[in-house]
């Protein structure tokens, strides 16, 4: 019999319970930050959809204002802009005016990120 061994097993236990604690925190972390990051792309996404709605710029400029997903909301502002222009220049005077609203929107919101 070692007196020595059971210290040891206690010791052992306890890093492999402050690793794993530690890891859990580390990985729950991330997974909140990941839902908030998915409820912000899809407040912009319903934005987008209804730029109507009042807090529709507020979302897309949280978003856009944070410098780790500028150019991604850029990019997304633009194609949308890209393709309702589209819809502008073969509908003419017939274009919804759904198209019309987004339009403005997609426009104002590309300044107000771009002026942040």
């Amino acid at each position: 019999m070692n007196p020595g061994r059971p210290a040891a097993r206690s010791l052992l236990a306890g890093l492999l319970f402050a690793v794993s604690s530690s890891a859990l925190a580390d990985t729950v972390a991330g997974d909140l930050a990941a839902m908030e990051l998915g409820r912000k792309v899809l407040a912009v996404r319903q934005a987008i959809q209804a730029p109507g709605e009042a807090d529709a710029m507020r979302a897309v400029t949280d978003l856009g204002h944070d410098q780790r997903y500028y150019i991604m909301v850029r990019g997304w502002l633009t194609y949308q802009l890209e393709g309702d222009r589209s819809i502008l220049a073969a509908a003419g005077e017939q274009t919804p005016h759904a198209v019309r609203e987004r339009i403005t929107f997609l426009e104002k919101a590309i300044r107000a990120i771009d002026l942040e």
